[in-house]
């Protein structure tokens, strides 16, 4: 009998553009279990609601094919102003995560303002022509 793993193998799809959107569940049961963000319950509604344990922060994950299927608000703090990010359908999983990874990574310094575009501008996304967008490296889908 074989010890159970503990890694994960994970295959990314390339060209980036065809992974699709993914498992939500990569993003919200990190939020939930593990950083302690409560949920909504709403049996009759296809969304997911979290609020972060200090309730400065909300992610929504709402099915609509006229919007953003998910969004992330931050309230404003003494020195920095409310902020939110949002993303489409086919935004790949491991994007959103990466950004609520940060968005919930302990810092050194609570008072450090942290910008919650870096992310994105580390992972090589740059600015478009449209006002407060990203684009990919590959170009293929943006975020606000």
């Amino acid at each position: 009998m074989h010890a159970p793993s503990k890694t994960v193998d994970v295959d990314f799809i390339a060209p980036r553009h065809l992974a699709g959107g993914g498992d939500a569940t990569w993003i919200t049961v990190p939020l939930h279990r593990a950083c302690g963000w409560s949920h909504g319950h709403d049996p009759l509604m296809p969304r997911v609601i979290l609020s972060s344990p200090d309730q400065k922060a909300l992610l929504r994950l709402e099915p609509d094919p006229d919007s953003a299927w998910w969004t992330i608000q931050h309230a404003a703090g003494p020195e920095r102003p409310a902020w939110y990010a949002s993303f489409g359908a086919r935004t790949p999983v491991e994007i959103i995560a990466a950004f609520t990874d940060a968005l919930t990574a302990p810092t050194a310094d609570a008072a450090d303002a942290w910008n919650p575009l870096e992310p994105l501008h580390d992972a090589g996304w740059s600015p478009t022509t449209h006002h407060n967008r990203l684009a990919s490296p590959t170009a293929r889908y943006a975020s606000t």
